[in-house]
């Protein structure tokens, strides 16, 4: 019985550090706190499905049938620069499409998630 209850523990911590790697696809500072790194991650999750919705059918680069979201350089990120720099994001993207709120989420998201090495190339 002792053994059987060690291979589920083994199991269960197994799946767990796989399923927690997965879902973690940022690249959050070591010496952030826990409790700090999962609201970080949350954050960051909702920046993906933001980017997802309003970035990516312009930013994403595709190579086959994967659609790869680019690395922003910082200057790319700071502020409203993303949206004003460029005319053409002042047009597609205005302020009733996307908040500051919102932009500073995807931000998050953009600063924060793995690198892919693709730069960004500003459209």
């Amino acid at each position: 019985m002792r053994i059987k209850s060690i291979i589920i523990f083994v199991c269960i911590s197994i799946l767990a550090a796989c399923t927690a790697q997965k879902e973690l696809g940022y690249a959050l500072p070591a010496e952030m706190l826990p409790q700090v790194k999962a609201e970080y991650a949350k954050r960051c999750e909702q920046g993906a499905a933001l980017y997802k919705m309003s970035c990516g059918k312009c930013h994403n680069i595709k190579k086959g049938r994967k659609e790869i979201i680019p690395d922003f350089r910082q200057d790319q990120l700071i502020g409203y620069t993303l949206r004003v720099s460029n005319a053409q994001h002042e047009a597609n993207m205005p302020d009733s499409l996307v908040t500051e709120e919102e932009l500073g989420i995807i931000m998050t998201f953009l600063g924060y998630k793995k690198k892919s090495n693709i730069p960004a190339i500003n459209h």
